[in-house]
């Protein structure tokens, strides 16, 4: 590492040790290897993370179990598989449960290319598509035409257990399939690429690409990397994703599984609203998940932690000076945010509220699954709530510290990858720095 202002250059590699407090400029190139860039994800931390984690605490280790508790599209299990050890994803986003169960799934080569050469000449040769959205104003969000050519690619994806058979060597050819459909929703549609809400604008017109033959050449690259990937991983190497909450029962979730590292990146204060995101993908996929429809999301949206979407019927009686979380500092934020914002305080005051109790119920969980000794590491971005700063890398290890956990380090990164990490105009802040905590179970 070479000292430079504020910042220590890293290539590529992280050292196992690291000073206290150091922040890190890591300069790489290789953030979307293997099935690492199947899908678009907001707010995904880079690979390097939990593959330093796992080479600092498993090393020359073999079929060690590691859990990520909110493991999003799989980073941390991708990384974990690929140098041998068995993984656990827990996730309440049912999209971002199936990107990481196909990512880290190995599929049959030869059945693959049967699938895949029979789905090509469908495409080419259907002209219509009986799939239809549930979306009533579907036009606004894609042309007629790219309407029928999504709707043939997923007609002919539902056809294939009918087809191939309906076992699971087909199923996760079909789910890695679904996910390569997906994946170019977005470039198709009307929709701002990059904007983490999912608005057309009318100020920059988009020219959606065009989606039979973008789905082709995503199909070849899916196709290649699937293709090392299941050549490269231990076929007795189990992989178990499971769409659920992560703040309860997660002794009853694992089954008594051990686990002998966690790595992980929890949602921030006032969450990036992952299926307003995902929107015009749900359109189209959604109803797998039952959530096709915005109503049916905007009721799937209150389950998560961080989450802005509460009735006012639910805080109207809260106020941040009856119920307090415990830790001074943390609730005399809370309280300035009530009093200052005049216009949302309360409401903001709420959400910051149940976001360090949901983080405290997480903690008294996955402190009942590790042993002594083992290591939990979390990555988390500092946040501001109406305006007012929170330490929240600090306030989470103050829980965890009374959760049945000791800091052994602090370090950071900066954030160079940008994709929906902006300026929210005051309502969350750009996020420059992740910090890395290393927590140890005593």
């Amino acid at each position: 590492m070479i000292k430079s202002q504020d910042y220590l250059i890293v290539k590529e590699f992280i050292p196992d040790e690291i000073e206290q407090g150091s922040i890190l400029n890591i300069f790489t190139n290789n953030v979307t290897a293997h099935t690492h860039g199947f899908h678009k994800y907001p707010a995904k931390f880079i690979p390097h993370i939990p593959k330093w984690a796992i080479n600092k605490y498993l090393s020359r280790q073999k079929s060690k179990t590691i859990l990520d508790p909110f493991c999003g599209s799989g980073t941390t299990l991708v990384e974990g598989i690929l140098v041998g050890h068995n993984v656990i994803g827990i996730d309440i986003d049912p999209l971002s449960c199936l990107i990481a169960k196909v990512k880290t799934t190995a599929v049959n080569i030869s059945e693959l290319n049967k699938v895949s050469d029979w789905l090509v000449k469908g495409i080419k040769k259907k002209k219509r598509g009986e799939f239809k959205p549930e979306c009533e104003t579907i036009e606004h969000w894609f042309p007629k035409e790219t309407i029928n050519k999504l709707s043939i690619i997923r007609t002919l994806i539902n056809q294939i257990p009918e087809r191939f058979g309906d076992n699971k060597s087909i199923k996760d050819i079909q789910h890695l399939l679904i996910i390569c459909f997906s994946s170019i929703i977005r470039r198709v549609s009307y929709a701002d690429n990059e904007s983490q809400k999912t608005y057309v604008s009318h100020t920059h017109i988009k020219a959606p690409e065009e989606p039979l033959s973008l789905f082709l050449s995503q199909l070849d690259l899916f196709k290649e990397r699937i293709t090392k990937f299941s050549e490269n991983i231990k076929p007795k190497l189990r992989n178990r994703i499971i769409c659920s909450s992560s703040t309860d029962s997660l002794k009853v979730k694992l089954k008594g599984q051990n686990i002998d590292l966690a790595i992980t990146s929890p949602p921030y204060i006032k969450a990036i609203d992952y299926i307003y995101n995902q929107m015009v993908e749900l359109f189209w996929i959604g109803d797998l998940f039952g959530i096709q429809t915005q109503p049916k999301q905007n009721e799937k949206k209150k389950e998560y932690i961080g989450t802005k979407h509460f009735y006012k019927k639910e805080f109207v009686e809260y106020t941040p000076f009856e119920t307090i979380i415990g830790i001074k500092k943390l609730d005399d934020k809370i309280q300035r945010v009530f009093k200052i914002d005049k216009k949302n305080g309360h409401k903001h005051a709420y959400i910051t509220f149940k976001y360090f109790v949901g983080m405290e119920n997480h903690f008294a969980e996955i402190s009942k699954c590790l042993d002594k000794g083992r290591h939990y590491i979390m990555v988390v971005g500092d946040s501001s709530v109406s305006n007012i700063p929170f330490n929240t890398a600090d306030f989470l290890t103050e829980i965890a510290e009374r959760n049945g956990f000791k800091i052994t380090n602090k370090w950071g990164y900066k954030i160079k990858n940008r994709y929906m990490r902006f300026d929210r105009n005051g309502r969350g802040g750009i996020i420059e720095i992740d910090w890395v905590l290393d927590l140890e179970k005593i």
